[in-house]
């Protein structure tokens, strides 16, 4: 038999060209020969528009910033460091009162100032916006003068909303006035120096569980503030043209009998491809005592025509799987890297089968709905809602759009063969369909059927899961944990320590080799099969647990321990995540104190210059200042422009993270203003990146 690196390049090409990151790297790892045949950028373009090409990676090489053979390695790469638990970096990147992360871009306030840094691209620059001028033209405006005026600058409070598309929404508020306003500023830099534009801004009558979603067109807002007739609040949505700076409708849309009321645990809203997407996992404001399936509702209209709205349901899950721990849920909305289509991320803690133990899973579903026609039931409902629309709406509605939107009960054209329908009367509302075929790679368990009840479990308890999430392309629980180190003390409680706790999984071998489901050495066989019998995409996969982990270890040096939570006691802890990086703060260390941000970053692209290999024991001089300014490519032979001092509080007098007095340089960037030109002219300015003077990370390897 010949061996395997004897087979033509034409057909290597051709298995290449179908296999994802993971497969197309394991294979070029075989033996030399195969990584040089694998090196073929035409084959790695294949693979990589075929499995990931919406991901960050093949977006870099269709722009000719890397090569294809690079974007699956660096996709490799990072999805391995989530599922092992090794990341590349971690570094106090900022301090700030309150932050938030989208598009690789890190938005943060400090000490009156809006700061963004390009996570992502590792900047070494900050744009920063002077919220004090915003301010100040806010308490002039004539527009807001009704509820601004006399105001003192110093009582306005800013709150971050949203980041999209290179515009940052805020939250103003005058607590003494009772008054608050949504604004949206523009920090593009695409002309060189500008003043920045405040695009903007619109005072709100309701901040109630105030949301906002937009992308670089077009604004929606939402609070959960009309009261219906029924008893119950429900979302009222308003829809903004940014550059005209136009409302899209007269008036607010209401979501009718559309239920949840907690972004997060029973809702999420989002935009996507043109569209505004609003997904709840309620079907009902009242339980219902004989009940059978449950449902995602799911909306969405256009973002240029907030009154064409279309509403599905789809299958979510039967009662009978087992009771719920609500605390623990969770939804999202996520993009495919490989259909860019948006899925529905749950995680539920249930009782599998009302069994004596529960445990997480994570669902996926595809929002496929509005790709089909509606059902029947849908198509009629639709109808009645339209009509009653046209009829008009009592008086609490008259200050929102006409429209009825989701009926508040569907009909059940069938009932199980249950004892429990002897019960249901005429004001019985059931919901009930036949249970649904759901492919193993749409959900993810966090232990398998057999490690459930048993003993070497390490699970944390709710207060002491400081945050949780999941990464999608690394099939991978990420949760951030308080597990302090037990010593033996008698000096009170030891310390809080944060810990990454990682659980993954990976694809089985399409091989049975221990003859699991049948003759051993066959391939596994397809679960089930379509309505034409013809078996269904993707459900002969199968998969593996690769275990829970703990990052640090528990040997892992102090310095890192020290980095990862600043001060004795983490608090709340406020965090942020993408495929490639968490971000997250921590309690000041000092009351009024600015919260410490920290970034663990699991993409080796991310390289902040300022990063030391850990290993690396610090000088003794170092050693007394942790929080050092050695910027050596600087400062070696320039001059210190204008420089202007920030005060950070990192933990008390004498411990590694001493408060200090930070000195900025002035960064070299055509993008800064000139020498000579008054900075509190400008709105929207750059200086150098705030890590660059805490100069505090770590290379992990």
């Amino acid at each position: 038999m010949a061996p395997i690196d004897a087979v033509p390049f034409d057909l290597w090409h051709q298995i290449g060209s179908r296999l994802d990151p993971q497969d197309y790297i394991h294979l070029s790892m075989v033996n030399r020969t195969l990584y040089n045949l694998l090196r073929s950028d035409l084959t790695a373009r294949n693979s990589a528009q075929s499995h990931i090409p919406y991901s960050r990676e093949a977006k870099l090489a269709s722009a000719g910033q890397i090569t294809y053979r690079q974007a699956l390695g660096r996709a490799f790469d990072v999805r391995e460091a989530v599922a092992t638990a090794q990341p590349y970096s971690a570094a106090l990147v900022a301090y700030g009162d309150t932050f938030l992360l989208n598009q690789g871009v890190l938005c943060y306030l400090h000490c009156g100032d809006l700061r963004l840094l390009d996570v992502h691209g590792a900047s070494r620059v900050e744009k920063v916006v002077t919220l004090a001028r915003i301010k100040t033209l806010l308490s002039r405006s004539a527009h807001f003068s009704h509820a601004y005026a006399r105001v003192d600058e110093r009582e306005m409070q800013f709150s971050l909303m949203h980041f999209s598309d290179g515009i940052v929404t805020c939250l103003c508020e005058a607590p003494t006035r009772r008054a608050s306003c949504l604004i949206a500023i523009d920090v593009r830099l695409d002309d060189g120096p500008t003043t920045g534009k405040l695009l903007f801004a619109r005072r709100l009558d309701s901040t109630r569980r105030l949301f906002v979603r937009h992308d670089g067109s077009y604004l929606y807002y939402g609070t959960h503030s009309v009261l219906a007739s029924h008893g119950h609040h429900e979302w009222i949505i308003q829809g903004m043209e940014i550059r005209n700076n136009r409302k899209l409708t007269d008036r607010p849309v209401q979501l009718e009998n559309f239920v949840g009321s907690e972004i997060g645990p029973t809702l999420c809203f989002e935009i996507h491809d043109g569209f505004f997407y609003a997904i709840s996992n309620q079907t009902g404001f009242q339980d219902e005592e004989v009940d059978w399936t449950s449902y995602y509702v799911c909306l969405r209209f256009p973002l240029s025509d907030p009154k064409k709205i279309e509403w599905r349901r789809i299958w979510r899950r039967q009662h009978r799987e087992g009771p719920i721990n609500d605390t623990w849920t969770d939804i999202s909305l996520r993009v495919d890297e490989t259909t860019k289509q948006l899925l529905i991320v749950e995680c539920r803690r249930e009782w599998h089968l009302a069994g004596s133990e529960n445990s997480r899973t994570y669902y996926t579903q595809p929002i496929d709905c509005f790709e089909k026609e509606p059902s029947p039931e849908e198509s009629s409902l639709a109808s009645l809602a339209t009509s009653t629309s046209e009829s008009g709406h009592d008086a609490e509605s008259s200050q929102v759009s006409p429209h009825a939107g989701l009926p508040d009960s569907f009909p059940v054209s069938a009932l199980p063969d249950d004892i429990l329908t002897s019960t249901l009367d005429e004001f019985s509302k059931p919901n009930y369909e036949p249970p649904k075929k759901r492919l193993k790679r749409n959900y993810h368990a966090e232990y398998p059927l057999e490690e459930i009840s048993s003993t070497p479990r390490r699970d944390y308890i709710l207060s002491k899961t400081k945050y949780r999430t999941y990464n999608r392309p690394a099939s991978a629980f990420i949760d951030v944990v308080n597990d302090p180190l037990s010593r033996n003390t008698s000096f009170g409680s030891p310390s809080d320590r944060l810990r990454l706790r990682i659980g993954s999984r990976k694809r089985k071998c399409p091989i049975d080799e221990e003859g699991e489901e049948g003759e051993k050495g066959l391939l596994y066989r397809p679960e089930y099969t379509n309505e034409d019998g013809k078996p269904m995409e993707w459900s002969d996969e199968r998969f593996q647990t690769r275990g829970i982990k703990l990052w640090p270890p528990d040997d892992a040096p102090e310095e890192l321990y020290s980095l990862l939570c600043p001060s004795k006691r983490c608090g709340k802890v406020e965090a942020a995540s993408d495929e490639r990086c968490l971000v997250y703060s921590t309690q000041p260390a000092t009351p009024g104190g600015q919260r410490p941000i920290i970034l663990i970053s699991f993409d080796p692209s991310i390289g902040f210059p300022h990063l030391k290999r850990l290993n690396a024991r610090l000088s003794p001089s170092q050693n007394e200042n942790p929080v050092d300014l050695d910027r050596h490519d600087v400062a070696a032979n320039k001059p210190r422009k204008r420089p202007f001092s920030v005060t950070v509080s990192d933990g008390p007098a004498g411990s590694p993270t001493q408060t200090a007095l930070r000195q900025f340089e002035e960064a070299e960037s055509p993008d800064a203003p000139k020498p000579g030109y008054d900075v509190s002219r400008y709105w929207i300015r750059t200086e150098p990146a705030m890590y660059l003077s805490i100069n505090r990370g770590y290379w992990l390897r």
